[in-house]
């Protein structure tokens, strides 16, 4: 695993591109409210385009990487990033109306949506099944180190003004995208080749079976909850308790932190049990944490929320991407992963509107608003155990095997 080049190239690169939008992130839903005049609600909805935007550009970058390698559309959208929030920084440096940054920040889910299926394709590739989980994990504490450390340049650079976490996210995309063109091999083409894969005819971006269906279904749910993390907890956090905007930065960065400490270890205890009770567990975990932010009151009530919703991440995340590349065949493992990445900025779209249509409806009370969002966290829960019978039910095995998946 520390001798595999290609997936600490990937992670490295992917770490530095989260010190931008780890910045980005806390800040940008009470930007365009507070500084731009954007109701609460209108912002919700922007998130949610932006998402949509997402959803398109998730399977075209999945259907592209089977089709020309990871490498090239990592480098894609490296480029499209890069480009786009330099585009937000001049349109703010030159008083551009808010109307043309909100339509930038819009599409700057572009890049990401082709990163993610191309990187976690990548990740896959260049392990062995039974290490794969262990390469998520790498892929995530690095990620997530630059998650640590992206807050916390925001709350130093928003004070100077939002341009410059602008310009840090231009620079950090950048980076990215030279670390993978000088270190990482696209082994695409050679795994074709040794596993003796046809060469896709055509460009295919749908690929889904009964499991898949089943699983993306309870991943939808839990990203709904997890998707508050961009808009309501923010705008709550600011708007009702009461915390100056540079503060949500030590929020945040406690999410960075927790993942880099506390990703592996997790992931080592859970080792022992089915990976689909892990995805249980992290449902649970964000359900939780996020009612309490309903009881907190301080700067300090909302940090420990925050270990506790991001238990809920390190349970889910690298786990969701192991269960999807073992459902999949291997000469459709990027569309496969395209459409979990898909469904879930199918949920990051829908959650940043039903979180704010939940402030407005109960105005701000606490409980009713996370207590109504927590909700969809019980539905992904029955979703998991569904899951799990079907597995059962074709093999007897309680976690997931790629073996005990081939219907397709």
């Amino acid at each position: 695993m520390f001798s595999n080049r290609e997936l600490w190239a990937v992670s490295i690169a992917s770490g530095i591109r989260s010190v931008g939008f780890g910045a980005t992130w806390p800040f940008m839903a009470l930007f365009l409210n507070v500084e731009l005049g954007i109701p609460v609600y209108i912002v919700g909805i922007v998130f949610t385009l932006g998402s949509l935007v997402s959803i398109v550009f998730s399977l075209l970058g999945g259907g592209l990487s089977d089709y020309i390698g990871r490498k090239k559309v990592l480098l894609t959208g490296s480029l499209i990033s890069s480009s786009l929030y330099l585009t937000m920084a001049v349109l703010l440096g030159i008083g551009a109306s808010a109307i043309s940054l909100v339509a930038v920040f819009i599409f700057t889910s572009i890049g990401g949506s082709l990163i993610f299926p191309s990187a976690n394709a990548l990740v896959a590739d260049v392990t062995k099944e039974d290490e794969r989980t262990n390469g998520y994990v790498v892929y995530r504490i690095m990620a997530n180190l630059g998650w640590a450390i992206g807050p916390l340049s925001g709350s130093l650079l928003d004070e100077h003004g939002i341009i410059w976490i602008f310009l840090l996210v231009t620079v950090c995309s950048a980076a990215q995208g030279i670390i993978v063109l000088a270190l990482v091999k696209d082994r695409w083409k050679e795994r074709r080749r040794l596993e003796k894969l046809d060469s896709p005819g055509k460009i295919s971006i749908l690929s889904y079976d009964r499991f898949l269906l089943v699983f993306t279904a309870g991943t939808f749910f839990v990203t709904l909850v997890s998707s508050q993390f961009s808009v309501t907890l923010p705008v709550y956090a600011g708007l009702k308790v009461g915390l100056l905007q540079h503060q949500l930065g030590y929020i945040y960065a406690v999410n960075g932190v927790v993942v880099v400490l506390g990703q592996y270890p997790i992931t080592n205890l859970m080792k022992r049990f089915p990976e689909i009770l892990s995805m249980i567990m992290g449902a649970v975990a964000y359900s939780v944490g996020y009612l309490l932010v309903g009881f907190s009151t301080t700067l300090v009530d909302l940090m420990l929320d925050m270990v506790i919703i991001t238990l809920g991440e390190n349970l889910v995340s690298p786990v969701m991407n192991s269960i999807v590349s073992k459902i999949a065949p291997r000469d459709k493992l990027a569309r496969y992963l395209g459409f979990l990445g898909m469904v879930n900025s199918s949920g990051r779209a829908f959650g940043p509107s039903v979180g704010a249509f939940f402030l407005s409806v109960f105005a701000f009370q606490g409980l009713k608003v996370w207590s109504s969002i927590d909700l969809f966290g019980a539905v992904a829960i029955i979703a998991f155990l569904v899951f799990t019978r079907m597995v059962k039910s074709k093999e007897g095995f309680g976690n997931v095997q790629s073996e005990s998946l081939s219907t397709h």
